[in-house]
């Protein structure tokens, strides 16, 4: 088990990555929780596998242990599900020593993180990241959410985890579409931050999708590491850099409001979106002409989408939707864009005409 520390106002975690974590749960939260208090394991139910063996090592450290199961998909961020859990966490007697163990991806950590930073005004949670998109990305940093009806993650707060596990060996049961999805947040890393990173992907993009998990071991700990540097130096999004995070992603959100979050999931999206952010850089001069095509070339070998003809989407709809970004600043919005592998930069005043044209050369009507 290797360990990252990441630094927060609201107190400083650990991330830890290895293989057979699953059954060691009790012991590393036992360093956060004293024994006898209560934690509920917030998780859905494709994931009840792992559940039996979470709580069987959380009782065994003389944890009270209860479950409270969200729906599948992202309608489990939502506001009736924050209030279902809160409220199942008042029935059962939570108080603030108590915890949440959250055991899922992204949607899980991000309603359960939210619901324990407004329950009793806040206590502990943990996030148990079961896909590598967790593992690499949304365990990671705080951010937690719900989505309200005119778009994605508008109603959250930074409430940072006292730990994260992520167990690699969870990873070999990620349906294939889903393995390939989460490379989109990997290749992100790699673009922003890391040309090691992105050179590795180039190279042993094969081993990672038929699940070599020393590979997969090896990306999560890059992604996470770069994570954790940017949240600890920029926690708040205040400073400029944890922005850099969001290369791809005002693009992508666009795209999947403008689909009513059908018909991709989120990785997909970043995937297609990042292809805009990096073709936009090229026509505006930020970079060179060869940087999409090579970033391209990756993200097809992970077999991951790079256009939106099939949808039959309107430049209109995307950009209704793009303008309900949470990165806008009175108004405008930003746009991370790359300059060269592992260095983007933060532009606005980006001329509207070049987003339609990148638009429309996805395929956007």
């Amino acid at each position: 088990m290797k360990t990252i520390q990441v630094k927060s106002l609201k107190g400083n975690y650990k991330i830890c990555v290895g293989q057979g974590l699953l059954s060691k749960t009790g012991a590393l939260v036992a360093g956060i929780f004293k024994p006898g208090v209560k934690l509920m394991i917030v998780s859905q139910k494709k994931l009840a596998p792992y559940l039996k063996t979470i709580a069987a090592s959380l009782s065994k450290k003389g944890f009270q242990v209860y479950s409270h199961t969200l729906p599948d998909g992202e309608i489990a961020k939502s506001g009736a599900e924050l209030f279902r859990l809160s409220y199942d966490l008042l029935a059962k007697g939570f108080e603030r020593r108590d915890g949440i163990v959250a055991v899922g991806g992204g949607v899980v950590s991000d309603l359960s993180g939210f619901a324990a930073s407004v329950y009793l005004r806040g206590i502990r949670y943990v996030n148990i990241a079961t896909t590598l998109l967790a593992q690499v990305d949304s365990a990671i940093g705080g951010k937690t959410a719900i989505d309200l009806k005119e778009g994605k993650n508008l109603m959250g707060a930074f409430w940072p985890p006292a730990l994260v596990l992520s167990d690699v060996n969870v990873l070999c049961s990620l349906p294939q579409r889903e393995l390939c999805a989460s490379m989109g947040e990997v290749v992100k890393y790699g673009v922003i931050g890391d040309p090691a990173l992105f050179n590795f992907l180039e190279k042993n993009f094969k081993r990672i999708l038929r699940k070599d998990l020393g590979a997969i071991e090896k990306v999560v700990l890059a992604c996470a590491k770069i994570k954790a540097g940017v949240v600890s130096r920029d926690e708040f999004e205040t400073k400029g850099e944890r922005a850099i995070l969001n290369f791809g992603h005002t693009f992508a959100h666009g795209i999947e409001g403008a689909l009513s979050y059908k018909g991709l999931v989120h990785g997909e999206a970043v995937a297609i979106g990042m292809m805009m952010a990096a073709q936009l850089a090229a026509d505006l001069g930020f970079c060179s002409q060869e940087l999409p095509w090579r970033q391209m070339k990756l993200l097809v070998s992970m077999k991951l989408p790079v256009s939106i003809k099939k949808f039959n989407l309107k430049t209109v709809a995307i950009l209704k939707a793009m303008m309900t970004d949470k990165k806008k600043n009175k108004g405008i919005l930003h746009f991370v864009l790359p300059r060269k592998i592992g260095k983007v930069t933060l532009e606005k005043d980006i001329p509207l005409e070049s987003v339609r044209k990148i638009l429309r050369l996805a395929g956007a009507k």
